[in-house]
């Protein structure tokens, strides 16, 4: 399910947070970087990710024995939440699209 998806781009976003925290301070489009970034990530505070483990499953696909894994992740996600989301995210696409 596509919320599914959107609400599992929160663990995403803590990387690229992490990545880019080091030069935010460095010249003033990575400050911009990182306040968006972090108005996105206030808008996924709330936003819940748990998964259920499983065991890996062995299966042969064009003569090729490929791993796939079993786990499942389950997002706990109002559809305020997910509103919000794309929101900021098309108020930031909008800003850097007029921009450039």
């Amino acid at each position: 399910m596509l919320k599914d998806r959107i609400g599992e781009q929160k663990i995403i976003l803590n990387d690229l947070i992490m990545l880019a925290s080091p030069y935010c301070s460095h010249d003033t489009e990575f400050n911009a970087l990182c306040r968006s970034l972090q108005e996105i990530k206030d808008k996924y505070r709330d936003v819940r990710i748990t998964y259920t483990l499983g065991d890996p499953v062995s299966v042969e696909i064009n003569g090729a024995l490929v791993i796939q894994q079993t786990e499942k992740s389950i997002v706990e996600m109002s559809d305020e939440q997910l509103e919000g989301i794309i929101e900021v995210t098309r108020s930031i696409r909008d800003k850097l699209v007029i921009n450039n």
